[in-house]
């Protein structure tokens, strides 16, 4: 597992992909309102991290969250 601080930019963004084509997958097929809210919390992360890298005036504020590869 790791914590979104300690990934490579490159690996973000590919993470980032991967939940933005999980999360209109389920906007076509259907999904849970848990799979829902999930699924836009960790693109929310992921948008904020790469922000902060980009040195974006933004706070983290729930930089907890990790992920498997």
């Amino acid at each position: 597992m790791n914590n979104l601080q300690s990934l490579e930019t490159p690996a973000l963004i590919d993470i980032l992909a991967q939940h933005t084509a999980d999360y209109t997958k389920m906007l076509t097929e259907g999904g849970t309102t848990q799979e829902f809210e999930k699924c836009k919390m960790i693109i929310k992360a992921i948008q904020l991290e790469i922000e902060v890298r980009n040195g974006a005036n933004t706070s983290v504020t729930n930089n907890d969250i990790s992920f498997t590869e």
